[in-house]
């Protein structure tokens, strides 16, 4: 029966959780904010939230996943929808702001026939809007 040392055992268990594990996925924040059009004003606003992570596409590439311009083109569409959608459903208010914040994009990157891949999305994407 061998015996480790406590000192090389814990040594041993930090080298494993410092080492990434293969394929590892990393999360990216993402957020924009609209120019805010009741600044300064007392009008009551509303405020509607929505998790669209599910409405939007996950993309894949060789390289670059990890772009915060490659995630605005992928939520763009499902983003433009909601806000839409939320405009119609509140007929006479205002637009007064709008926007998105991300705390889960993930990204993985893999080597598949010694070619260097990535895939990328969202876990999360709430997007607001509000109407004053």
């Amino acid at each position: 029966m061998m015996r480790f040392s406590t000192g090389l055992a814990l040594g041993a268990a930090m080298l494993l959780i410092a080492l990434p594990p293969p394929g590892r996925a990393d999360a990216h924040m993402l957020a924009f904010r609209s120019a805010d059009g009741t600044a300064g004003s007392t009008i009551k606003t509303k405020r509607i939230r929505a998790d669209l992570a599910r409405e939007i596409e996950s993309w894949s590439g060789t390289h670059a996943c990890e772009s915060h311009a490659r995630a605005r083109s992928a939520l763009k569409p499902a983003f433009t929808r909601w806000l839409g959608a939320q405009t119609v459903a509140h007929p006479g208010r205002k637009l007064s702001a709008w926007g998105y914040h991300s705390g889960d994009i993930w990204t993985e990157s893999r080597i598949v026939d010694g070619k260097r891949t990535c895939r990328a999305g969202f876990r999360k994407l709430i997007a607001y809007a509000e109407f004053g």
